[in-house]
């Protein structure tokens, strides 16, 4: 885990937190700010949002191979939220991924079509359920579960076991990192305790194979509601979806319940789950749903991102050779990680 210099450090704000923090919080009035790691599930959903509504942001990678989500600066702007992302426009910071798509629809200034139809209409309440259902899935602990226990994806993981090896070290490590950064930073000492709290009990759910084997076929019954809604609207031929051009969860247009899914079978394509929880046998309009979903100009802006990302965890590589050494996986590590999940989102 990243060393801290005690002897440089007192626990008060140093003159280059101060900087940072004053960065993430004061952009211009029009600018907004978005926080976040290209590979991560909840921004991975922020992205493909703000791609589709075609906003213009600054973009800024928080790197959680190296930990800089535990950094003060950051915990400062995020204390109570997951990692990743954060969306700071004006004074407003916001740390909900759902929240933050839903705030990004109700700007004037963008385009693309409604992602969050109104809860009032039909379309709207069917998008709402859906989400409610689709937030219920710990993707997290379901992600780390894999990496824990491989035995439990049929086809494999399809990270390389090096990578695999190093997520679960620094899973462990990353609990005693926080307890000592509370102590480092008084005046983040009851965040920094919350968060090695929520860790702990993380840790404790992805290390038990039986929970883990029960939040899998959870998400397998899921699945299989998504597929029977699908089916309520579109037709089959002989067994094999038709040759529509678009297709859509709920109403005529994209929604965020439609990039909800995207991005969770893309997930699961990763973890090596799909030939158990989504077999194209039994799903064959799921998964035609998903094909079609590639093809939009906002999931190659995704993969556009994510290729850049070796180079920037190259170069945090660089830059982790001093403090934060301990954390980093290593420059060919890390840009073996980028290289693969980009691999795999692109096939």
């Amino acid at each position: 885990m990243p060393e801290t210099n005690l002897s440089e450090t007192t626990g008060d704000t140093t003159t280059e937190e101060k900087s940072k923090s004053e960065t993430a919080k004061n952009g211009t009035t029009n600018e907004i700010i978005l926080y976040y790691f290209p590979t991560s599930y909840s921004s991975q959903k922020v992205l493909i949002s703000f791609f589709e509504k075609e906003l213009k942001f600054k973009p800024c990678i928080v790197s959680l191979f190296h930990g800089q989500h535990m950094e003060p600066w950051y915990i400062r702007l995020n204390p109570n939220g997951v990692h990743v992302p954060v969306l700071v426009h004006g004074d407003q910071v916001i740390n909900d991924p759902d929240k933050i798509i839903e705030y990004v629809n109700t700007l004037r200034a963008t385009n693309g079509p409604n992602l969050l139809p109104c809860k009032s209409t039909l379309v709207g309440k069917q998008v709402a359920k859906f989400q409610e259902s689709l937030e219920k899935i710990p993707v997290d602990v379901i992600s780390y579960g894999i990496i824990f226990h491989p035995q439990l994806s049929d086809s494999g993981c399809q990270l390389p076991v090096a990578i695999q090896r190093s997520m679960r070290e620094n899973f462990a490590k990353r609990l005693r990192y926080l307890i000592t950064l509370s102590t480092v930073y008084p005046d983040l000492r009851d965040c920094y305790l919350a968060k090695s709290q929520t860790a702990a009990e993380k840790y404790d759910l992805i290390t038990d194979e039986e929970r883990v084997r029960g939040h899998i076929e959870q998400l397998s019954n899921f699945l299989t509601n998504v597929e029977g809604e699908l089916r309520q609207r579109y037709s089959l031929d002989h067994g094999e979806p038709g040759n529509q051009e678009s297709m859509y969860l709920f109403g005529d247009s994209l929604t965020v319940a439609d990039i909800g899914l995207y991005v969770l079978i893309t997930r699961l394509q990763l973890l090596g789950l799909l030939p158990h929880c989504m077999p194209s046998s039994r799903f064959p309009l799921t998964h035609r749903h998903y094909t079609l979903l590639s093809a939009r100009p906002s999931i190659n802006l995704l993969l556009q991102d994510m290729s850049k990302l070796r180079y920037t965890l190259l170069l945090e590589d660089i830059k982790a050779s001093g403090t934060y050494v301990a954390l980093a996986l290593g420059a060919g590590l890390v840009v073996m990680a980028a290289y693969y999940l980009i691999k795999k989102l692109k096939s």
